[in-house]
């Protein structure tokens, strides 16, 4: 029986060609470095350096590509902030000493970011409610850009509770408005009609910011 012979896998051939041309590189290198007085073994050295020299390229693009994208995201500007005004600020004259009391404001944002109304406080009540017209409290409020909420009778209002002191007609009352965005802002609500405060009025108050004024 003849015997038949296997072709050669092509495969096979290519990886023998390039290991054939690596070795004569390295031969050529090693002869030159002989020529020259240079080092021995500089076949040896071509195949330890080469795939280190690759490995430090690929190193040297990725830190490359990172650092590109850490830059371009903190270029990147952040959203404009919310810019908060409170406006018509007053409460209603109790209608029994224990309260609670009602007060009503606007609350308007001239920013390009929505801002949220998450709690109210004030030195003369142990606590303040947000409350709808039901009177069901609410956890918050989000106050959009460039727009605007209104507290107002028969809708959403604050409501005091746990008097400290009692208001009368012409008192001047600090409320302390914490937003998630843009901190706490103080508001002076007159007890009585709305846009009736005065300047000497706020200043009499501020004078006794965050504790309760003597009484008169």
């Amino acid at each position: 029986m003849s015997q038949q012979t296997q072709p050669d896998d092509p495969e096979r051939a290519d990886g023998a060609a390039e290991l054939e041309a690596l070795e004569a590189e390295a031969a050529a290198l090693e002869a030159a470095a002989a020529r020259r007085g240079g080092l021995p073994g500089a076949r040896r050295t071509l195949l330890v350096l080469g795939p280190l020299v690759a490995l430090l390229a690929c190193l040297l693009l990725f830190v490359g590509h990172g650092s590109r994208g850490d830059v371009a995201a903190a270029s990147t500007p952040s959203a404009p902030p919310a810019r908060l005004g409170l406006f018509s600020s007053y409460l209603d004259p109790p209608v029994r000493a224990a309260g609670p009391v009602e007060a009503y404001l606007t609350i308007r944002n001239s920013g390009a970011s929505p801002d949220r109304l998450l709690d109210v406080s004030t030195p003369w009540a142990t606590t303040v409610r947000l409350v709808d017209a039901s009177g069901r409290a609410q956890p918050w409020i989000t106050v959009p850009a460039s727009g605007s909420v209104t507290l107002r009778p028969g809708a959403l209002h604050l409501e005091l509770s746990g008097l400290r002191r009692t208001p009368k007609l012409h008192d001047v009352i600090q409320l302390d408005l914490t937003f998630a965005q843009s901190g706490t802002v103080h508001a002076w609500a007159p007890v009585g009609p709305a846009n009736t405060l005065t300047v000497e009025q706020v200043m009499h108050a501020m004078d006794y910011m965050d504790r309760l004024p003597p009484l008169n």
